[in-house]
């Protein structure tokens, strides 16, 4: 039975638009990328990291602002990702959000002031191109038992 909101291309089976999947992965993108540079500048607050002194370290790092701005904003992009486990495969979602290098880089440059350099760039540049790859697939290859692809 095929459901309404089902359009099969080839051998993929899209259950979403390609609206709504390019906007979740531009916000698991963000979210993910925003989440990690407020958890860098919560670190740079924090002292040195010693293993022996772990739970001091721990205690510091959860009463900072920062940190727990960063926390919460992954928080909030792991939710996004795992819904979108719900109409996409694993082997799709987590390539796409690679993407996220490069903002990330940005961040990094911008907000952080690293220098980030052409070897780098280069690296980001393939994965970049892994990316754009991955995105002329469809989200979801796997057929459940009882019909296609969720």
């Amino acid at each position: 039975m095929r459901h309404k909101h089902l359009v099969q291309t080839d051998h993929y089976i899209l259950p979403v638009s390609r609206l709504r999947n390019r906007t979740t992965i531009a916000f698991i993108v963000i979210t993910n990328s925003v989440g990690n540079l407020l958890l860098a500048l919560g670190t740079r607050h924090l002292p040195a990291f010693d293993p022996a002194a772990l739970l001091s370290y721990f205690g510091v790092a959860l009463v900072n602002g920062w940190i727990l701005a960063g926390i919460a904003v992954l928080a909030v992009s792991m939710y996004a990702q795992l819904a979108m486990f719900t109409w996409s495969d694993l082997s799709y979602v987590v390539p796409m959000t690679a993407s996220g290098y490069i903002l990330t880089a940005v961040l990094g440059q911008v907000f952080l002031n690293e220098a980030v350099s052409i070897v780098r760039w280069a690296g980001i540049g393939l994965i970049s191109f892994g990316v754009l790859l991955v995105a002329e697939t469809g989200p979801r290859t796997v057929h459940e038992a009882d019909g296609p692809a969720r």
